[in-house]
């Protein structure tokens, strides 16, 4: 099982080009299914890419904010600059425990595109971007259409996650993230909620995504457009019946489906409420 960790991009992309190695940022969801399933790693490279600068950095740029593909959940929540994206923070707070949170990666809880990926519903919230890299250059994609479904994912062959965007509406925008547990962040969420105001654009907008309730994170236009439309009193509750009405959840060992579908409502309505409680109520 031959392990490479380049330190510049141009190795890692030359790698990806001639070898298809299987790509590590952080490993906690590529080694549980090298693990469950070693027949499908038989005789392949491993490419570990956290020894990459550019991949390890958070930064403001001229149209919001680039976060680098092996930035760790512990880092994002630490980090000052991401004191711009409260949601994401929250959500990094809760993957898994504190070890978890030191080796989990950004790019990683997107590219594995598990239902229940907690940092995936506020990124999907907030409208970021994928960033992928290959020899033959550069290709961004917004995150709903990277993410097609339950561990599928448009990344093309050869290609590989440098960089998540966060767009400028979003930085410091009102927002929330909830999500409902077992055992306090140390389980997969049952449900979970991502709430941001967009106030300070030509076109105030109110985005609500659901996670670990669909087969991806999902919103539900005609419900969104209701914010603006009533007072928030009058439109919580109604909003919240219509997501629970779209909610495809499934049933497991943690919880069933009927279950899961009623506290799609409840987060929905929460998260909801506290974020109209700290925009303007003028601009949304």
């Amino acid at each position: 099982m031959p392990w490479y960790q380049p330190q510049e991009l141009t190795e890692a992309l030359d790698m990806m080009a001639t070898r298809e190695p299987v790509v590590v940022c952080g490993g906690t969801d590529v080694f549980v299914n090298w693990l469950r399933r070693k027949q499908q790693f038989k005789g392949r490279d491993w490419l570990d890419i956290h020894r990459i600068e550019s991949v390890r950095e958070i930064r403001r740029v001229e149209d919001g904010l680039l976060i680098g593909a092996a930035v760790t959940a512990a880092e994002i929540w630490q980090s000052p600059i991401c004191n711009a994206i409260p949601s994401l923070q929250e959500a990094a707070r809760v993957v898994g425990g504190w070890q978890i949170q030191n080796r989990a990666s950004i790019a990683g809880n997107v590219a594995n595109a598990s239902p229940a990926a907690d940092m995936m519903v506020p990124l999907f919230a907030l409208g970021a971007s994928v960033i992928l890299q290959s020899v033959q250059g550069e290709r961004r994609i917004r995150i709903d259409d990277f993410v097609l479904g339950p561990k599928q994912t448009s990344i093309k062959k050869h290609e590989l996650i440098t960089h998540i965007h966060i767009p400028e509406a979003g930085l410091f925008a009102p927002q929330t993230f909830l999500r409902l547990d077992q055992r306090g962040g140390t389980d997969i969420s049952l449900v979970s909620v991502a709430v941001v105001a967009e106030v300070d654009t030509p076109a105030p907008h109110v985005n609500i995504v659901v996670g670990a309730a669909s087969p991806k994170p999902f919103s539900v236009s005609m419900a969104e457009e209701m914010v603006h439309k009533d007072a928030p009193s009058d439109v919580m509750k109604r909003v919240a019946a219509l997501y629970a009405a779209h909610a495809t959840p499934i049933t497991d060992v943690r919880a069933s489906a009927d279950y899961r579908r009623a506290m799609v409502g409840v987060l929905v309505e929460r998260a909801l409420g506290k974020v109209l409680l700290a925009a303007p109520s003028t601009q949304v």
